[in-house]
C-alpha cells in the first residue's frame, strides 16, 4: 500500500521562503544603494554645470566686451593697455578655476602626483600667500621660529593653504586676517582666523562639499565653491586633518592639524 508523502508544515515553508526573501532584501539594498549612488552624481554634475557655466562666463564676457571696444583702425595707447590688463585679470581668473577642476578631478579619482618628502611649513605658507587672489596687506604671519621639517607634499599643501587663505580674505570684512603655526603636542597646527561675519552652525558641514556655496553671501563674494573641498582633500591626503570653529557675527577659524614625522636623509629634502 503507498504511502503518501507528509504534508508540508509552515514551518518548512518558512523555512524555505526565508533565503529568498533575504535574497530579494540585499538586492533591494544595493539598488537603493546604487539609486542613491547615481543621483548624486547627477547633483555633482549638475552643480559642475552650473559652477562652471558661470564661472567661465564671467572672464570671458570682460574678455569679449574689452577686446570689442578697440578701434583696430585707431588704436589708441591708454586703450590697449585698459584692455591688455582686463584680459590679463580675466585670464587669470579663468587658468585659477581650471586649476581648481583639475585638483577635484585628481581628488576624485585618487590620482595625486608627487610623492611625500620634507618640507618648511614657513617656506610653504609664504609662497601660498604669493599666490593668494586678495589684499594681503591684511595677512598677519605669525610661526614658531622652532618648527620642524614636516613630510608631505608641498606642492599640495601650498595649494590647500593658498585656497584656505584666500577664503579668509574674502569673508574677512577687510579686516586682518591671522595666520598663525605651532607645534601643539604630536602635531603642527596650523590656524587661519578671520573676523568677518561667521557661519551658521547648520552651515558647518556643508561648506567643505564641492560646488557648495553659503547663502546668503554679496554676489561679489561667490567664489567657485572648490577652494575649501580641495583644502580638505589635499590636506586630509597627506595625513593631516582640517576642521572649523565659528561663531555667527564674530568671525571664523580654519584649523589646520599635521602630524610630526622623522626627517628623511637630506638629498630627499623637497623645495618647497
Amino acid at each position: 500500500m503507498r504511502r503518501s508523502s507528509p504534508a508540508t508544515t509552515p514551518r518548512s515553508i518558512e523555512a524555505e521562503e526565508a533565503p529568498t526573501a533575504a535574497r530579494n532584501r540585499v538586492e533591494l539594498e544595493a539598488e537603493v544603494v546604487e539609486t542613491a549612488a547615481l543621483r548624486r552624481s547627477d547633483e555633482l554634475k549638475t552643480a559642475l554645470l552650473r559652477s562652471v557655466s558661470h564661472d567661465l562666463r564671467t572672464p570671458l564676457t570682460a574678455i569679449l566686451s574689452a577686446t570689442a571696444s578697440l578701434d583696430p583702425e585707431h588704436p589708441d595707447a591708454e586703450q590697449v593697455g585698459e584692455v591688455r590688463e582686463v584680459v590679463t585679470l580675466a585670464a587669470e581668473r579663468l587658468a585659477a578655476l581650471v586649476e581648481k577642476l583639475l585638483d577635484l578631478s585628481r581628488l576624485q579619482a585618487g590620482s595625486l602626483e608627487g610623492r611625500p618628502a620634507a618640507y618648511s611649513l614657513d617656506e610653504v605658507v609664504s609662497e601660498a600667500i604669493e599666490h593668494v587672489d586678495g589684499d594681503r596687506s591684511l595677512l598677519r604671519l605669525s610661526v614658531d621660529g622652532d618648527l620642524p621639517l614636516l613630510i608631505g607634499n608641498a606642492g599640495q599643501l601650498e595649494r590647500a593653504f593658498a585656497n584656505l587663505i584666500e577664503n579668509a580674505l574674502r569673508y574677512g570684512a577687510g579686516k586682518p586676517v591671522l595666520v598663525r603655526a605651532r607645534v601643539v603636542a604630536d602635531r603642527v597646527r596650523v590656524r587661519i582666523t578671520d573676523q568677518g561675519p561667521g557661519i551658521l552652525p547648520q552651515e558647518l558641514e556643508r561648506i567643505f562639499l564641492p560646488f557648495y556655496r553659503s547663502p546668503g553671501q554679496p554676489a561679489s563674494h561667490q567664489g567657485s565653491g572648490l577652494g575649501l573641498a580641495i583644502a580638505k582633500g589635499f590636506i586630509e591626503a597627506g595625513g593631516g586633518q582640517l576642521s572649523v570653529d565659528s561663531l555667527p557675527g564674530q568671525g571664523t577659524s580654519f584649523v589646520v592639524e599635521l602630524p610630526l614625522s622623522r626627517t628623511p636623509e637630506p638629498e630627499h629634502v623637497a623645495a618647497a
